[in-house]
């Protein structure tokens, strides 16, 4: 029915502001919309409507209806609200954003372990991250595919490490940590709608997802949302991992996003200072005190010998495709383990400080490898596990990453 219709419209139009003007409106719809229906009694409206007060008293319940009626059909007044189907389709095609990561690792109940990385991404350019711990900055990364070259460098020890990029690497789209990676996993899945809330002056609503592929197991992500632009404003990771041999409690928020901005080409352009030194992934750069063991080497036989090398070299090329975000290739070293997006942030773009030689402590087919590994938010020193898989005849790891 047209007049009922205009009734709506105008409630929409107005954002439930009333008036005089808007109330006299609203009357002479709805009036119109009851002589046409009922016409049998159209006296008693109008003997209804000559008194004010009553007037007024039916354009309140006659807005309260319509905004009862619209509400019942999903939205708010004003239409506010995240149109989740459109919020990558809003950040998909965009050239170039910023954003920042926090980092909160809890140790023995109260130790906490803080770290912060600026993060820097141009599609015609690369991407560059400034990473903090604990307030000094520690690691400057530069991925630049269309140089095919990516950089590591460590200002405290006037040192860098140069990674030259296949083609096939060079080709790979965004790096793990780009948030629209995030966003892609997330809006996929399952989710529940939470919010809405204001983070920062803006308004937002989220949603709260489980997504074992993104977190693993045992940590909840949120998605907050512009409800005005359909941008992402924060994503929250909460929850505990597997870190240092025990679960600890762990906080990740993703925040400060500058969505379509202009980057200056500077920014991507290393300028190492002449007095760095190079240092190649594999080096080690000074004697490294190996990882304790609770049992003493074995000592090898000729065959154990021989099979040192090849094991040693099946941890450095798992190292290696970390280095190079090469994850694929990671698989087939070690076919066993899944990564999600957090272990890839983790370990993708690790530097190789250390790889010692494979011991055995047994008689078993388990052999241990000492390696010291640079990660983004951590220096890791620990034993990985191979063994020898009889169904491929190759070794493959097993355990100590």
């Amino acid at each position: 029915m047209v007049p009922a219709d205009d009734i709506e419209q105008l409630v929409k139009n107005t954002r439930a502001e009333t008036s005089t003007a808007t109330d006299e409106q609203i009357l002479a719809a709805a009036q119109s919309a009851l002589e046409s229906a009922a016409p049998a009694q159209p006296n008693i409206w109008r003997t209804i409507m000559k008194n004010r007060i009553t007037k007024f008293a039916a354009a309140a319940v006659i807005l309260i209806a319509v905004m009862i009626g619209i509400n019942q059909f999903g939205g708010s007044i004003d239409g506010a609200g995240v149109a989740w189907g459109e919020v990558l389709k809003q950040v998909e095609n965009i050239p170039a954003l910023t954003f920042e990561t926090t980092v909160e690792i809890t140790f023995l109940g109260t130790k906490k372990f803080l770290a912060k990385e600026y993060v820097y991404v141009a599609g015609d350019y690369g991407t560059r991250s400034d990473i903090y711990r604990n307030g000094e900055l520690f690691l400057i990364k530069f991925r630049l595919p269309n140089k095919k070259v990516a950089y590591q460098i460590q200002p405290k020890e006037k040192r860098y490490v140069r990674f030259d990029l296949s083609a096939e690497e060079a080709a790979i789209g965004r790096d793990p940590d780009d948030p629209r990676q995030w966003l892609e996993k997330i809006l996929s899945g399952d989710y529940i709608e939470i919010g809405p809330c204001n983070i920062n002056g803006i308004d937002v609503e989220g949603i709260e997802a489980r997504n074992p592929e993104i977190t693993g197991e045992s940590m909840a992500m949120c998605l907050w949302v512009d409800v005005e632009t359909d941008l992402p404003v924060r994503i929250e990771i909460e929850g505990e991992d597997f870190e240092a041999g025990k679960m600890r409690p762990q906080k990740i928020i993703i925040d400060d996003f500058q969505w379509d901005v202009e980057l200056d080409p500077a920014l991507f352009e290393p300028n190492i200072p002449d007095d760095y030194t190079e240092i190649q992934p594999q080096t080690q750069t000074q004697p490294q005190k190996e990882p304790e063991v609770k049992e003493p080497p074995k000592i090898l036989s000729d065959d154990e010998k021989r099979a040192q090398i090849a094991v040693k070299e099946v941890a450095r090329a798992l190292f290696q495709a970390c280095a190079s975000k090469s994850w694929d290739e990671f698989s087939k070293i070690w076919p066993g383990l899944s990564l999600n997006m957090m272990q890839k942030i983790y370990l993708g773009g690790l530097e190789i400080i250390h790889i010692g030689e494979p011991f055995k402590t047994d008689d078993s087919a388990t052999w241990h490898v000492p390696y010291e590994i640079e990660l983004k938010f951590e220096t890791r020193k620990r034993n990985l596990h191979i063994r020898y898989d009889e169904a491929t005849q190759r070794y493959i790891p097993r355990g100590g990453l």
